[in-house]
Order: C-alpha cells, then sequence, then structure tokens
C-alpha cells in the first residue's frame, strides 16, 4: 500500500515538473564586433524565445494553475583581467598618484539587464551568489583580499565611461514566449572575448541559464599596431615618442613657413 502510494506521489511529482519543463534558446544579432579605426560603437541585438514542454495548465484536485510568472536577465560581461587603480591625493596643492592597487580578475565590460529590478524576484543572496549587479562583482587585490575603497572608484570610473551599465525593464518580453534585449557597445570597449549570459526565473528561482560567445576584435592596420604594442613594448614606446618629434618639428616647421 505504502508502494502505491509513494509510486503514485513519485508520478504526479514527475508529471507536475514535466508540465512545468522549459527550454531558453538565445542568439545575438551578430557574434563578431570588428573594431577599425572608424568605430564610434555598437549596438546589437540579443533575442530569445522560451519554450514550454506541456501544457500550462494542470488540473489536480479541482485546483487550477494556469501559466508561469517569469523573469529574464541578461548579463553581458568581457573575460576577466587584472586592472591597476590608481589613487589620487592632493600633495603641496597638486592632485598626483600616491597609490596603485592591482586588483586580479575583474571585467573590463559589465552591464546587466532584467525585465525589472533584481530585488523585485531574486533574493539578495542569490545575487551575491551569481555575482548579479555591480554591487556585486568581486573586487580583490593580489592577496585575494576584497578591496571595497578601490572597488567603489573602479565601478565610479567604468560607470562614467559606459563600460560598466545596469538597469531594468529594458529586456522585453513578448506573449509570454519571445524576448529581446537592445546592448550598447561604446567605443573605447576592450577587444577580446565576451560572453551573454541569459538567466531564467520562474518563482524567485532560476531554472536555466543559457551563454553565447561574442569576439571583439580589431582588424586593418588598428590590428598591427595593437599586436606591436603588445608584442614589442619597449620597441612601441620609442617609436611612439619619435612620431612625437616628427609630428612637432614638422608642426613648428609649416607654421614658421606660413608666418
Amino acid at each position: 500500500m505504502y508502494r502505491k502510494a509513494i509510486a503514485s506521489l513519485s508520478m504526479s511529482i514527475f508529471m507536475i515538473v514535466t508540465a512545468y519543463a522549459e527550454t531558453l534558446v538565445t542568439d545575438l544579432s551578430q557574434n563578431q564586433i570588428q573594431i577599425t579605426s572608424q568605430f564610434a560603437g555598437s549596438q546589437l541585438l540579443l533575442f530569445g524565445a522560451l519554450e514550454r514542454h506541456a501544457a500550462e495548465s494542470i488540473q489536480t484536485d479541482e485546483i487550477s494553475v494556469q501559466g508561469l510568472d517569469y523573469d529574464i536577465i541578461v548579463v553581458v560581461q568581457s573575460e576577466p583581467r587584472d586592472l591597476i587603480i590608481r589613487k589620487k591625493e592632493k600633495v603641496a596643492g597638486i592632485w598626483i598618484n600616491n597609490q596603485n592597487e592591482i586588483v586580479r580578475d575583474v571585467p573590463g565590460y559589465y552591464v546587466i539587464d532584467s525585465t525589472r529590478p533584481l530585488d523585485e524576484f531574486l533574493s539578495p543572496l542569490d545575487q551575491r551568489t551569481l555575482g548579479l549587479g555591480l554591487k556585486n562583482i568581486k573586487v580583490t587585490n593580489e592577496n585575494d583580499i576584497e578591496v571595497e575603497e578601490y572597488k567603489e572608484a573602479l565601478i565610479r570610473n567604468m560607470v562614467s565611461k559606459r563600460l560598466y551599465q545596469e538597469a531594468s525593464g529594458n529586456v522585453i518580453v513578448k506573449d509570454e514566449i519571445l524576448f529581446r534585449a537592445n546592448l550598447d557597445f561604446p567605443s573605447n570597449m576592450p577587444v577580446g572575448k565576451y560572453k551573454a549570459d541569459v538567466y531564467l526565473v520562474r518563482d524567485g528561482n532560476i531554472i536555466i541559464k543559457h551563454s553565447t560567445d561574442l569576439l571583439v576584435d580589431k582588424i586593418g592596420i588598428e590590428r598591427l599596431i595593437y599586436n606591436f604594442a603588445h608584442e614589442f613594448p619597449p620597441f612601441y614606446g620609442i617609436l611612439a615618442v619619435i612620431v612625437a618629434i616628427t609630428a612637432g618639428l614638422f608642426s613648428g616647421f609649416v607654421a614658421r613657413k606660413v608666418a
């Protein structure tokens, strides 16, 4: 008898889980951004669809459960890298860089958007655990110790450059199936590999995460200069000084001729 009851209960749970099973499909309007000398920023469209594998309505003991409320979170970020944060202090009436801190594995670009404010449908604990939101970006030094003072400066600086963005309400859901979000990339975006993560949230729980890759790269002469600067930094520095001196001498020569 107990076995039959347990089997019946297991079957009921299985039917409910099956009825509420979903699949999330996402993609970008393009999977590569090419940076040239004329690059002034870019906009991409992230879009997707939610597929339910069974009927949305279940009749159980004369109680009807129809439909479910979903929320969607979109996070786009570049691959983590080490950054140097400089702290300025006023010495003898002049602001100078007095202290430096190297922070480990922070994104050079981070954008998060959602159907509505995160606090309305996701617990603060889940937000911290998953690192969702600017306040939950982990900023640590070389000893893996969190540095809150430098974290505030980093976020403030990145927001001013539009490299860090946080918003809500810009993920548009249509007919509870299709969704889209417009992504804004400024002209100063770092090159490298990016990842667009989409989280599907139901009843305060993240049930699906889907990731799409994005490559941001320089092409043409910009690619050659970038490679040269990173592979041969001393020679690049010397060449930059020579070019600057030559340009200055040429400008002075032209000015004298015109005068």
